[in-house]
């Protein structure tokens, strides 16, 4: 009996890969719009919490950030670019439209300073850490 090693280049399986992958691209449908997902970073300092999200393309007035409670939510609007008068359009594979996503936040983050910028489409929303949270720093007198 001999093995054959599967490889995912067969003309078959090539074939339903690309069934499969065109069915969500929106490429000749200028009504068809694809979900926007940014994806997200969670970084910790020894200070605060930054979160970052990549939103290239999206008007700075479109972003609202919304903090309640312990809930932050970030949502947008990316337009899309394509307009009926425009020519030479091949395919679109930029996903536009609306997003909100939501991210629940320890207790430990104090929720009346939050701050947020936006450079080079990238969103970076900073959380301080609570006073009583921050790592206390005590000298010790040696005597010697």
């Amino acid at each position: 009996m001999t093995l054959t090693r599967f490889h995912p280049r067969f003309p078959l399986f090539r074939d339903f890969d690309e069934f499969f992958r065109d069915l969500g691209a929106p490429v000749f449908d200028d009504h068809r719009q694809a979900a926007l997902v940014p994806p997200a970073d969670v970084v910790e300092t020894e200070k605060a919490v930054e979160l970052r999200l990549d939103l290239p393309g999206v008007d700075p007035a479109q972003i609202e950030v919304k903090l309640d409670g312990n809930m932050l939510t970030i949502s947008a609007e990316r337009k899309n670019e394509k307009t009926e008068e425009a020519k030479g359009w091949i395919r679109q594979e930029r996903s536009w439209g609306t997003f909100s996503r939501s991210f629940t936040l320890p207790n430990t983050l104090d929720g009346t300073r939050p701050e947020a910028a936006y450079k080079h489409g990238v969103l970076t929303v900073t959380l301080p850490k609570k006073e009583e949270v921050l790592p206390k720093t005590l000298k010790v007198k040696v005597e010697a």
